[in-house]
């Protein structure tokens, strides 16, 4: 068997015995990938601390031939993200990153633009204070990249293109936006603004360094909000539960 190495970020660790564990990570190279650390939780050498949740690693691991699990032979810790562990709402945030990833990809799906969406997400949110508009941020360039991008810039019935003179609805179902002429009996829609509109393609398709500097109004979160974790429950076939629990943090954290 090989040794393969590739870049990897931890999205679940469990025991699988008094010195195993099952480690699930999403990597650059492979995609999701499940593996077995033998010793994990004995060997200070070999692995450290380096299999806890969103540590951003280098994977050495030998495949099987019948791709089941992985053996993972060792890891080295590129960045910990520390501060993301110490505060419960970027842990939240975080988790739900993952849990997007984990729900809209298949196994062994490789995506380097996805891979480093991810790091590039996780390393701005362990640096930063961000307010909720990360999350709509992470979901529309996630979404795009994964090739479910909803139709944001014309109406998806009759082509009206995005206008400050024309209301606009959101329909998760359709994946997109309809102008209100065309809203009737299309079933749940939600109000969308012309800003809120632009502020998504914006946080698209705008270079992702500079993503720190979008600000989001009340009113774009909650419609951003609406539009969005709708859409993806539709995609998904379930809502996240990491999602669920995001909204508790953000709702008990405006009750401050």
């Amino acid at each position: 068997m090989p040794l393969h190495r590739t870049e990897a970020i931890v999205a679940r660790s469990m025991d699988f015995s008094e010195s195993d564990k099952i480690v699930t990570f999403f990597t650059r190279g492979f995609g999701k990938l499940r593996g077995i650390a033998k010793g994990a939780k004995k060997s200070k050498k070999r692995f450290g601390n380096s299999l806890e949740l969103f540590s951003h690693v280098n994977l050495f691991f030998f495949e099987k031939e019948n791709l089941g699990l992985a053996r993972i032979n060792n890891c080295n810790m590129i960045e910990a993200y520390a501060r993301i562990q110490k505060d419960i709402k970027k842990v939240a945030c975080g988790s739900y990153f993952l849990e997007l990833i984990d729900g809209l990809m298949g196994e062994r799906e490789k995506n380097a633009a996805v891979f480093s969406l991810l790091a590039d997400s996780l390393s701005l949110i362990n640096c930063q204070d961000l307010g909720t508009g990360i999350a709509r941020i992470f979901e529309i360039r996630v979404l795009s990249l994964l090739g479910y991008q909803p139709q944001l810039e014309r109406c998806l019935v009759c082509g009206q293109m995005l206008s400050n003179k024309e209301r606009f609805w959101f329909s998760p179902l359709r994946g997109g936006i309809v102008c209100n002429t065309c809203s009737t009996n299309l079933g749940k829609l939600s109000p969308t603004s012309t800003g809120t509109l632009r502020m998504l393609i914006l946080a698209r398709d705008m270079e992702f360094k500079k993503v720190h500097r979008l600000v989001f109004s009340k009113q774009a979160l909650r419609e951003s909000e609406d539009a969005l974790t709708g859409f993806i429950r539709c995609q998904m076939g379930k809502e996240p539960n990491s999602m669920r629990f995001l909204k508790k943090i953000q709702n008990l954290d405006n009750m401050v």
